[in-house]
């Protein structure tokens, strides 16, 4: 019934980590088809996304079914044919519309998988999992958090084939599947796999996260990340028969929500621990499997899933709409769930056979090359003009729709060549990403930076620690000052970076930011200027007062708002200069770069400075044009 050979578990556990792989690959990408292509470019409601973002995950019973007519080993080949083309295709496609439902369906085949291969032995589910999450971490690794999808170039390409030629050798190489699965009483816990996996793509397995809260850098944090990922597979073998160890690990589990926003040091420690703590708890909920169908596992381990993208759902619709809570209320809501879930599964200790095999952790100790690839590669960008702090000084301001461009395409080089071709020295970035589900967790500051050969960078997170504003600077930074800006009753909360420049002349104050873009959607057609003032005035003197009339000084960033409104006028009241109604050249718009009719984006100075040159850059890279101007002192 079950082949019980080292050799036989570590080919079962293998073949799922390879699944999960490619599996979480295409759900990731998924999430930004939905978020960028479907919404902002199609234009797509926001709650008509809904039933979108959860038809693949309810439609993989789909494959469990074919089980009774195809056999499950029957099954799990027409899974993994599903999901390798697939996952072949989306790597090779540069359309957005096939990207999705590649994607899609991708996603529908992973899930659908993991049943079938829970009739393979407790062992695949529990070490396939934790060994598909060290595997997908070393390849994101590789690339400095890109995700593999959104990488080009024939070295990519047969990264892909590789997963996908490697995953049907070991298929055909593993012993034939049973009909089996978890029993209705215990299987339960397996609704724990979504909030778990939430959880893991969230901080867990977030190099920009991580490299955030802790305080390091984003090299250095994915390979933290990669090490605990082996860690975890020679720790859980060892404790996961222990019930101590288990109500330690949920004990760490919890606390790291608690503490997912900081003080940096405790999380340092923490965020360490519980990479093996939530292996020992989905060790937990994983109960054992016996003669039988598939039809608890399948109910189970997809209503698990279901959760994952509700969840989802949950966070980042909070951004756009009123919905009565906000991201770090559902961080809260969901690590309850996970922690009765993993409380009763615990408690319960049904599960009598490993979980993992001894040698398992040696495919995740190999792995761990790739993200020592990816360190090895950073910091080699040419650093030319590091030591620039003369005057005239040439500044940009870019929102980069955190990396996809008008027509949905995730392109971080694209964004880079505009950045390069300017030749600007500081420039401040809105809509900047580190870690999003949504945005492929890819960390854009260190690939920017790394990229482009900036040395200083800042970065402020503001709706929570991986999304926000940010400064690339070849000039020294001496300081950074960071503040929320009012909400006013808006779901996303803005915020202002400030940093202290060291120039020829003595320090220059560089300020980005990025007001509010609608508050009723509904009064915002008929009068938007009307709808947005209440909350602009209340952010721009939350702006002045944090600036305190300091000179030199620089303000740049989208500040939704055109020209001849009222909001703009204070900012002038104040004293700060719009460079374009002195240097600009051309009409400035630079909203949106599909149809351009307005200018938001703008370059601001205290009076002490000069406008010496001021221009808009036309690339669809981003929905923003980016502003370019020179500034020098008066």
């Amino acid at each position: 019934m079950f082949d019980t050979t080292e050799s036989g578990r570590s080919l079962k556990i293998l073949l799922g980590a390879l699944v999960f792989t490619m599996g979480a690959q295409s759900m990731r990408f998924l999430f930004g088809s939905i978020t960028w292509y479907l919404r902002d470019t199609l234009g797509i409601g926001t709650l008509d996304l809904v039933p979108i973002a959860l038809a693949p995950f309810l439609l993989a019973i789909l494959f469990p079914v074919l089980s009774r007519w195809l056999t499950v080993r029957g099954a799990v080949w027409t899974g993994v044919w599903v999901l390798v083309l697939t996952r072949a295709y989306l790597q090779v496609s540069e359309s957005p519309a096939i990207d999705f439902w590649m994607s899609a369906v991708g996603t529908m085949a992973f899930v659908g998988l993991l049943p079938l291969l829970a009739s393979m032995g407790r062992a695949t589910l529990v070490g396939g999992v934790l060994l598909g999450l060290a595997v997908d971490g070393a390849i994101k690794g590789m690339g400095l958090s890109l995700d593999l999808a959104h990488q080009e170039g024939p070295g990519a390409i047969a990264v892909v084939l590789a997963l996908g030629v490697g995953t049907l050798y070991v298929l055909w190489a593993c012993p034939a599947a049973e009909r089996q699965g978890v029993l209705w009483g215990p299987g339960w816990t397996l609704l724990g796999f979504g909030p778990f996996l939430f959880f893991q793509a969230l901080i867990l397995q977030s190099q920009g996260w991580v490299s955030e809260v802790a305080g390091i850098a984003g090299p250095q944090a994915q390979l933290r990340i990669a090490l605990l990922n082996v860690v975890t597979l020679l720790v859980v073998p060892r404790l996961e028969r222990f019930r101590a160890a288990q109500v330690a690990a949920l004990v760490v589990f919890v606390s790291t929500v608690a503490l997912a926003t900081g003080p940096a040091l405790i999380f340092n420690i923490v965020s360490i621990l519980a990479v093996p703590a939530a292996g020992l708890l989905w060790a937990a909920m994983v109960p054992d499997v016996y003669e039988g169908g598939v039809s608890a596992s399948a109910t189970y381990l997809i209503g698990g899933a279901t959760l994952f993208v509700v969840l989802g759902l949950l966070y980042y619709v909070s951004l756009d709409l009123r919905l009565g809570f906000d991201q770090a209320q559902v961080r809260v809501g969901a690590v309850v769930v996970v922690a009765l879930i993993a409380l009763g599964a615990v408690v319960s200790g049904r599960s009598s056979r490993p979980g993992v095999a001894s040698q398992t952790w040696t495919f995740a100790a190999l792995a761990c090359v790739l993200p020592l690839l990816g360190l090895l590669g950073a910091g080699g960008g040419e650093e030319a003009g590091s030591s620039s702090a003369v005057y005239p000084l040439r500044v940009m301001t870019y929102n980069i729709h955190s990396g996809y461009d008008i027509e949905g395409v995730f392109d971080l080089e694209e964004l880079a060549r505009v950045i390069e071709d300017s030749g600007a020295v500081v420039v401040g970035l809105q809509e900047v990403a580190r870690g999003q589900l949504i945005t492929g967790v890819t960390d854009q500051l260190t690939i920017l930076k790394e990229r482009l050969g900036f040395p200083h960078s800042a970065f402020f997170g503001t709706s929570d620690p991986v999304w926000g504003n940010a400064v690339l600077s070849r000039v020294p930074i001496l300081g950074v000052d960071t503040a929320y800006l009012p909400q006013e009753g808006t779901p996303l909360r803005r915020g202002y970076l400030g940093v202290t420049l060291e120039m020829e002349r003595g320090e220059l104050l560089f300020i980005s930011t990025h007001l509010q873009h609608v508050n009723d959607s509904e009064r915002h057609e008929l009068d938007p200027e009307a709808d947005l003032l209440p909350v602009h005035r209340a952010q721009i003197e939350a702006i002045l007062t944090e600036w305190g009339g300091a000179e030199p000084a620089v303000l740049v960033g989208d500040f939704n708002a055109r020209p001849d409104w009222s909001q703009i006028a204070d900012l002038k009241a104040a004293g700060w200069v719009d460079v374009w109604e002195v240097a600009g050249q051309g009409d400035g718009l630079t909203s949106s770069s599909a149809d351009p009719k307005y200018r938001i984006d703008y370059v601001f100075h205290t009076p002490d400075l000069t406008s010496v040159d001021a221009g808009v850059i036309q690339s669809p890279a981003s929905d923003h044009f980016p502003v370019v101007a020179e500034v020098a002192p008066g």
